[in-house]
């Protein structure tokens, strides 16, 4: 054959056998030429010479069909099976929660969650966990299933962070440190108010400490349960906001400018109050109080600013005392304090006896209309829509235990629990 150019010569046109010959110019042998001596090397020898025999059919690398040993011989194992047919835990894990409550951890990550308990569930994300943390939360019960963060942050579109219904499902992502977005199918929580505190009447009481945020009490919101009836001869402090007596008291004609009082806003010198010679408020028994500033022409004191007061949503107030001249003012906090009277830092008397739950103070102005919708017909209601400026739930996010009462308002003002115990008696 004639000598062509190498980009002149047919193509082969098959797969060539194992002893085609190559012609190769050895350049170590210089026997025939001082350029090296002109050698045949076949396919055969091309085979034997790759490196460390990695196409070897030994190395049941051309032995497509038993995946097995190719997989082993890749080094991964099972991962490399089917995902159409192999559902093993290398792909993911079912995770069965039959209780209400369960914290994650680093071990949940890319874990799917199936909640199927009856009654309303709380997953919670902690802090701490690692970065790219991921998961999937199914409810398979007729429970909802809420998404709350401790130390992190959980947010849902809308601020939809639970489960839509029995076989949502939803996805947790981590976009940042401590930060989880929620995808899926999700709706805002529903309200659920499992606790309230139990006050002995001797000595317990929560307080916010000595320094709180002030805040401007345009209204307020509390239920309490009495184990004794509160009129005219029995007196308590249900609520204490710092300054001399100021605050919610119930019953016990305290202060000398009104009797047969049965419930009372106090600012100092001036009084706002619902009396009733001979009512009482009954014992054991929720009830609901609403306070909330007017600015026109108050129901306690007519023609003038004042505060209205809510008694099971209706209104009740219609009187007004006074030590000074005046029609008084907003009151201002300068400590907070429920179940006790506190004087300046002095807790000592007028002890509540009974339960206390989701008390709120709001520092902007609040309607009868909302008062009257946060009383629900007797069934307590989140106070988020009405932003809340302090927002005692009394252990609902707190899970029920330890000495503090998380301010779930804009004042972040927590309570220390001293002596009252949580119960699960609630309105």
């Amino acid at each position: 054959m004639a000598n062509k150019k190498i980009s002149a010569l047919d193509a082969l046109g098959g797969t060539p056998a194992n002893d085609d010959i190559i012609p190769i110019t050895d350049i170590s042998d210089t026997t025939g030429s001082a350029q090296g001596t002109t050698k045949k090397v076949t396919v055969a020898n091309l085979m034997a010479a790759a490196s460390g025999g990695d196409l070897l059919a030994s190395n049941n690398l051309s032995d497509l069909d038993n995946a097995s040993t190719a997989r082993t011989n890749l080094g991964l194992g099972t991962a490399a099976t089917s995902a159409s047919t192999d559902f093993s835990p290398a792909f993911f894990s079912l995770v069965s929660e039959t209780t209400t409550a369960r914290t994650l951890a680093d071990g949940d990550n890319g874990k799917v969650i199936v909640c199927s308990n009856s009654s309303a569930t709380t997953i919670t994300i902690p802090s701490g966990l690692s970065s790219g943390f991921g998961c999937t939360i199914v409810q398979s019960g007729t429970g909802v299933v809420s998404i709350e963060g401790s130390g992190a942050s959980v947010y849902g579109f809308g601020n939809k962070t639970a489960t839509a219904g029995q076989y949502g499902s939803v996805n947790v992502y981590n976009t940042a440190s401590n930060n989880y977005v929620l995808e899926g199918d999700t709706q805002v929580p529903p309200f659920v108010n499992t606790y309230s505190l139990d006050f002995d009447g001797a000595n317990d009481y929560v307080d916010a400490g000595s320094s709180p945020s002030s805040l401007t009490v345009e209204g307020l919101s509390a239920w309490f349960r009495p184990d004794v009836a509160y009129g005219s001869g029995t007196a308590t402090f249900l609520l204490s906001f710092g300054t001399a007596d100021t605050g919610i008291v119930l019953g016990g004609d305290l202060f000398g400018p009104l009797s047969d009082t049965v419930i009372t806003a106090v600012n100092q010198n001036h009084l706002w109050a619902y009396t009733g010679s001979g009512v009482t408020i009954s014992a054991n028994t929720w009830h609901h109080l609403g306070v909330r500033w007017e600015s026109s022409s108050s129901s306690t004191n007519s023609g003038n600013a004042g505060y209205d007061i809510y008694l099971d949503g209706t209104k009740v107030g219609n009187s007004f005392g006074t030590y000074t001249s005046g029609i008084g003012s907003k009151i201002a906090t300068t400590r907070i304090t429920a179940g006790a009277r506190n004087r300046s830092g002095t807790i000592g008397t007028y002890f509540f006896n009974g339960e206390i739950d989701e008390f709120g103070i709001f520092t902007s102005a609040i309607s009868e209309a909302d008062l009257i919708a946060i009383y629900n017909s007797g069934t307590p209601t989140s106070l988020n829509d009405y932003n809340p400026a302090l927002w005692w739930r009394m252990g609902d996010n707190d899970g029920g235990t330890g000495t503090t009462i998380t301010d779930q308002g804009s004042g972040g003002n927590d309570g220390t629990v001293n002596g009252a115990t949580f119960v699960t008696q609630t309105p």
